[in-house]
């Protein structure tokens, strides 16, 4: 993929004109931020729920909410999209790890398997989605970018997403992303799945030849200005270099998990690592 034609953010207008863009509540349209509250969690998993049983890619539950175990990891971050303080959009970044691996091990253990073997490490983006009566096509593309431009900068080797075939034109356009595992028939939503994986390293080195690495970091904050839309700091302070305090991304807590558990997914089946590894992380997590 040639960055010259496929580029993720055209910020060359902006470039230049950094001041001249003023964060005004009235100026904005869509905020992208992590999730830092356990109430903007909620909301995601509610969100995600409607949209994947009304696709039939889940099953009802009297909470209405989409919740799976890897969303219990501490070092989990769930990426927002708002309007007028309403969530119109959502994804979530999963770190690999020993003790739950990723969600795509389900169908593509063996490809992640070989990433492993090199010691890369390995982020996987998913629980992808979007409010489409209230975020419009271009602000989902907008999200999107920014979605993967977000994991170049973190200390990461390889960006993995599990889509729908008929996705894979549109992820390929908008990221980095090229195919990594064949098309499989993915029986926990009955529907075909293909593998996209960014290599970080070669995103960043062909980012660099075209002089845009710099061009992101001075300019990114700007240019979502421009298109009306606010980046939150969290979000700016990785794309600018910033180094970050060591709290973890994820905001559960352990009130909020035993409510939440119970009729959402059963956790009877972890192993006893995974179970350790939750109780350490939320003392008094009823599992």
């Amino acid at each position: 993929m040639k960055l010259s034609k496929h580029r993720w953010i055209n910020i060359a207008s902006t470039l230049g004109h950094e001041q001249k863009y003023i964060h005004r509540e009235k100026d904005i349209d869509y905020v992208f931020k992590i999730a830092e509250y356990a109430s903007e969690l909620l909301e995601s998993y509610n969100l995600m729920y409607h949209k994947y049983v009304n696709a039939g890619y889940s099953k009802e539950n009297s909470k209405e909410i989409l919740f799976t175990k890897f969303h219990l990891l501490p070092r989990t971050t769930v990426l927002l999209a708002k309007s007028e303080n309403t969530i119109i959009s959502t994804a979530t970044l999963v770190p690999d790890s020993k003790q739950f691996g990723l969600p795509m091990d389900e169908l593509y253990r063996v490809e992640l398997d070989y990433l492993r073997r090199q010691g890369r490490n390995v982020t996987e983006v998913c629980s992808l989605a979007s409010n489409t009566q209230r975020f419009s096509r271009s602000g989902i593309q907008n999200f999107t970018r920014l979605l993967f431009l977000y994991c170049v900068f973190l200390d990461v080797d390889d960006v993995c997403v599990m889509v729908n075939p008929k996705h894979v034109p549109i992820y390929k356009r908008l990221c980095e992303l090229e195919i990594f595992g064949e098309e499989k028939h993915y029986a926990r939503v009955n529907a075909p799945a293909v593998a996209l994986r960014a290599d970080v390293a070669a995103v960043r080195r062909r980012l660099d030849s075209k002089g845009l690495m710099t061009s992101y970091r001075n300019a990114i904050d700007a240019h979502y200005l421009s298109q009306r839309i606010a980046l939150c700091g969290r979000i700016t302070d990785i794309l600018e270099g910033r180094s970050l305090p060591r709290s973890r991304p994820n905001p559960l807590d352990t009130s909020l998990l035993n409510h939440i558990l119970s009729d959402t997914i059963d956790l009877r089946d972890l192993s006893l690592e995974c179970k350790i590894l939750l109780r350490n992380s939320y003392p008094g997590l009823r599992i």
